[in-house]
């Protein structure tokens, strides 16, 4: 590798440096975490407790809801030992810093091309002695000025110098280091640019914020230990920000750094980061901290902060927070130079076994690159879920339609839903795919549901813009109308419109309404053909700018990003957890129109016996997966196994992981070992046995 080593001076001499040459050398020994993990740690407490992980891989104590307690580092109990939960720390005693070489990483932004200065590059064994100038981009040359020493020197890797970025196949080869890079770093710095726009009470800001609450791995915040202010991390509780302070905020949000793709890997690789802005810095994780809470504080946020806050802070919630398709999504509404760095950008937080089957390579086309993650997902985990970014209306020119397009932004359609995983309509099961080439056409297999017959207009704007629309579909006899699965028409419409974000299907405290309530409101709504105060407080994140209404011919209820038609066929296909439109093309191959949400079809109904009375669907949130459980209402049972699908088949049997890229509950074969996300008594062969009849789809 190549490193900077930045030679002392004051901001305004001339910039000098050495490049040194080296190899990086893995540690000798890293520290071992000899801390109990989460789940066997709270068996350690008491009724009411909870223990789990912060960004920062600490171990943070909850207290019984409503008791009083403050959060904290230590163990409720005094006496249990402290090596159980502590976080272990590195030093060079231990063998982990005693690598080859040491040096801190640079993460910013490459800026424009404009008023480049020159850094003077000297010999290494006389740093007097000028060998050769260096041209860089002035937004490096300021951070190096700002960041130099001036006593000694200052070792740093810096992509700009340390990457050969003429020689494609150096950088591709570079660009698959960044998971070392980083992490082995003494620290990272993230610069920012220039002290101005009041940054500096901007950073002070959320310094103090982020230092009176803490987020945990379980997608919760409350006080930090030894908080000050402790009701912050309340979403409705007001804070003591003046405009100047909000707008300094604002500033420094839409800095260039925080819109660029490549810094976010670099920024999450390891706990040593500090952001840095002129001369002022602060512990990243209070950044990332403040900004995530922040994020849920949406009642008393300036809109313009909110919008940027809920764009961004998807990034923040990197995994174990979220999944990969929530940094993909991410990466659609940031910046770079490269379409493929969308992909190559984030590789550093992928599954590891995702990115062993990734080549970085910048010579094929864009939508190649995009094509193998589709790929390597089959490969990996048996699955197709990156079909669900696919859309018609925004595919790569030329491509093939089961290729996303990464490179372009959503503007609202679809993200309420697909982003998070609350869905399972090919209920776990494991992909069948081939690619055929030369054609690069996708051969899947699953169920064939229902064709369209009707598609409504665009659903655009607030719940009052679109009355006219949502009243023309509603079921006219709202009170009798029953659905085709089973029920009443009324509660399937609903939960359409809402695209399944009720509290019917969560265990514990969930803030979305009940079907029922929902269904009342708009029985109310159809009767008086008006619209209340109070449907309109409900409903009124429900629709997203280009998104419509459609019908099936058996009389199925669903609704999808425009650019469906009349004709388009509903397919659940195996390995994918969002039913699929597909436009024939004849000779069995189909184009993808996009995911849909249909009622009836998103919870595996499709290619699974319907359940019987008195179970149903919950989906209780673990570590941010939301799994199928089924509960009896009447008895208040609740149960992880299917009843429907029997018991697994000799050798497999259900195990716990921590795995971040995997649900906390999979599956084990105890002879092979193997580990699966996918219950093995949803295979092809298990479900057509069962009666279903599956088909071959060849996308093209």
């Amino acid at each position: 590798m190549r490193l900077v080593a930045l030679q002392p001076g004051n901001y305004h001499d001339t910039l000098r440096c050495n490049i040194v040459h080296c190899p990086l050398i893995e540690p000798e020994a890293a520290v071992q975490d000899e801390r109990l993990p989460v789940g066997e740690l709270q068996k350690t407490l008491s009724d009411g407790w909870i223990v789990d992980q912060t960004l920062d891989g600490r171990y943070l104590f909850m207290s019984p809801r409503n008791s009083g307690i403050p959060n904290s580092w230590k163990h409720p109990d005094p006496n249990y030992d402290p090596k159980a939960y502590e976080l272990p720390t590195r030093s060079a005693d231990d063998g982990f810093l005693r690598h080859i070489p040491s040096y801190e990483a640079l993460s910013y932004t490459w800026g424009t091309p404009d008023n480049e200065e020159h850094v003077c590059v000297t010999d290494p064994d006389d740093p007097l002695r000028m060998s050769s100038w260096l041209q860089v981009r002035a937004n490096l040359a300021t951070a190096l000025r700002h960041l130099r020493y001036p006593d000694r020197p200052r070792t740093l890797w810096v992509d700009a110098i340390s990457i050969n970025q003429a020689d494609i196949d150096e950088r591709g080869r570079q660009v698959k280091r960044m998971s070392q890079i980083y992490p082995l770093s003494e620290n990272v710095i993230i610069w920012i640019g220039r002290e101005s726009e009041d940054s500096a009470l901007a950073l002070e800001t959320l310094r103090y914020f982020g230092e009176q609450v803490e987020y945990i791995i379980s997608h919760r915040w409350g006080d930090a230990p030894n908080a000050q202010e402790l009701d912050w991390w309340r979403d409705g509780h007001t804070l003591p920000y003046d405009e100047k302070t909000w707008k300094s905020i604002f500033s420094l949000l839409h800095r260039p750094w925080f819109e660029r793709v490549w810094v976010l890997q670099e920024a999450l690789s390891c706990n040593r980061v500090l952001l840095q802005c002129g001369r002022d810095s602060i512990p990243w994780v209070s950044v990332r901290k403040a900004l995530l809470v922040l994020r849920q504080k949406t009642s008393i946020l300036p809109p313009d902060i909110r919008g940027r806050l809920f764009a961004y802070a998807r990034g923040l919630m990197a995994p174990p927070l979220a999944s990969s398709e929530h940094l993909l999504l991410w990466t659609r509404n940031q910046k770079c130079t490269d379409a493929q760095d969308r992909i190559y950008g984030i590789l550093g937080l992928l599954d590891p076994k995702i990115v062993a089957k990734i080549e970085v390579d910048y010579s094929i086309p864009v939508w190649k690159t995009y094509s193998r993650l589709v790929l390597a997902e089959n490969e990996v985990y048996q699955k197709l879920n990156m079909l669900n970014h696919c859309n018609v209306m925004t595919r790569c020119e030329g491509c093939p339609t089961w290729v996303p397009n990464w490179g372009q932004p959503i503007d609202g359609a679809n993200t309420g839903y697909l982003s998070i995983r609350r869905f399972y309509a090919s209920a776990r099961s494991s992909a069948v795919a081939k690619l055929i080439e030369p054609a690069y056409h996708l051969q899947v297999a699953g169920r064939r549901v229902d064709t369209i017959c009707r598609v409504g207009h665009n659903l655009s704007g607030t719940f009052a813009e679109v009355i006219e629309e949502i009243l023309d579909w509603a079921p006219k006899e709202p009170h009798s109308d029953i659905y085709v699965s089973g029920g009443l028409s009324i509660v399937a419409y609903v939960e359409v419109l809402v695209r399944g974000r009720t509290s019917d299907r969560a265990l514990g405290n969930n803030p979305c309404p009940s079907i029922r309530r929902l269904s009342e409101l708009l029985t109310q709504a159809i009767a008086s053909a008006k619209l209340g105060n109070n449907v309109a407080r409900e409903f009124k994140d429900c629709f997203f700018v280009n998104e419509c209404l459609f019908a099936t011919r058996e009389g199925y209820l669903g609704v999808c990003a425009k650019g469906l038609r009349e004709g388009d066929e509903i397919a659940v296909i195996l390995g994918c957890d969002f039913p699929m439109v597909l436009r024939p093309r004849g000779s069995n191959q189909h184009e993808v129109v996009g995911p849909c949400f249909v009622h009836g079809l998103m919870l595996g109904e499709a290619l699974k016996p319907p359940l019987e009375p008195p179970w149903k669907d919950v989906l209780p949130v673990t570590r941010g997966w939301a799994l199928s459980y089924f509960i009896n209402p009447q008895t208040g049972e609740l149960l992880k196994n299917d009843p429907r699908l029997g018991s697994l088949p000799a050798g497999w049997e259900e195990a716990t992981t921590l795995d971040p890229f995997l649900p906390p509950f999979v599956f084990k074969n105890r002879e092979t070992g193997q580990i699966s996300m996918n219950d093995p008594r949803m295979s092809a062969e298990a479900i057509e046995q069962r009666g279903i009849v599956l088909k071959t789809f060849e996308l093209i």
